[in-house]
């Protein structure tokens, strides 16, 4: 599935993302993960200004963090 097809899907079932399913779409759009204070994952991307922080503790990630996730992909796609 490219990158597309899986961020249209993210976005259609927004309330039930699991964490580790973000971390691989960002890493395919290019960001880099680095750990940040606690649990927490930051993504940096070298076209995006600020970074991007994931809070990976629970079983699905709230739905304020996949928007944030899918306009910052949208964001660096728009850019290519």
């Amino acid at each position: 599935m490219d990158l597309g097809q899986r961020l249209a899907e993210i976005v259609r079932r927004k309330h039930n993302v699991h964490p580790d399913e973000l971390d691989s779409l960002l890493l395919q759009a290019g960001f880099v993960r680095r750990q940040g204070r606690g649990d927490h994952r930051v993504y940096r991307h070298p076209r995006r200004v600020r970074p991007l922080t994931i809070d990976p503790r629970r079983p699905a990630v709230l739905s304020v963090y996949v928007a944030a996730v899918v306009r910052a992909i949208r964001e660096v796609l728009e850019d290519e």
